[in-house]
């Protein structure tokens, strides 16, 4: 959806940033320019979770909720369920680093996939609903943001090891599969079966 669909929010973006408090959103580097730019288009399951993670912000900054605890109790914090119960060992068979040349149709690919995945990871934080209403459990969220956070993190360097990425796409497949199946966070499936194709083609152009 374009920005302009929406100036109540690009507006409230725009004044974040000229008070310097934009960044503390932690918006994923991809999406914070779409932001404050009204001509920006983005997407709409990626801007109802923006929305969501700064309205969650902005009760914060007003101490709402839970007494003198700014913000407690008013939604569900998969980041913080990540440290606090962090997730176990993912077991990934490594094959071989490859060297992404530039030009290449695999580096347009990775382009898209690390926006697909700035979105996703986005999404899978940005949760109201308790761990037993949810789609995924804390430690199934919490191992899916690490391992999509190490795949981006990955996609920026010059060599990709393909074996961390089947792992990804995988993962990505599964859960989908899984949301589809229990209704829940359909939005969140979407986005992984999308990014579970992307991958798949990823490492098709790598080999």
């Amino acid at each position: 959806m374009p920005m302009s669909y929406i100036p109540e929010a690009a507006s409230v973006f725009a004044k974040l940033a000229v008070n310097g408090a934009f960044d503390d959103l932690g918006i994923n580097q991809s999406l914070a320019p779409k932001l404050k730019d009204i001509d920006a288009r983005v997407k709409g399951p990626a801007m109802i979770a923006v929305l969501s993670h700064t309205y969650g912000y902005l009760l914060k900054l007003q101490g709402v909720g839970g007494g003198n605890k700014p913000g407690a109790g008013t939604d569900h914090r998969p980041t913080d369920i990540a440290t606090a119960r962090p997730p176990r060992p993912i077991q990934v068979w490594t094959e071989q680093w490859v060297y992404v040349r530039r030009g290449s149709r695999a580096k347009d690919i990775i382009g898209d996939v690390s926006e697909l995945l700035d979105e996703v990871i986005l999404l899978a934080k940005t949760t109201n609903l308790p761990e037993a209403q949810a789609g995924l459990t804390d430690i199934e969220r919490a191992q899916l943001i690490a391992i999509l956070e190490t795949t981006l993190a990955m996609l920026k360097a010059p060599m990709i090891e393909p074996g961390l990425l089947k792992k990804t796409a995988k993962m990505a497949k599964d859960v989908a599969q899984k949301a589809a199946k229990t209704k829940v966070e359909e939005a969140l499936g979407a986005s992984l079966e999308h990014v579970a194709k992307r991958v798949a083609e990823l490492i098709a152009n790598l080999l």
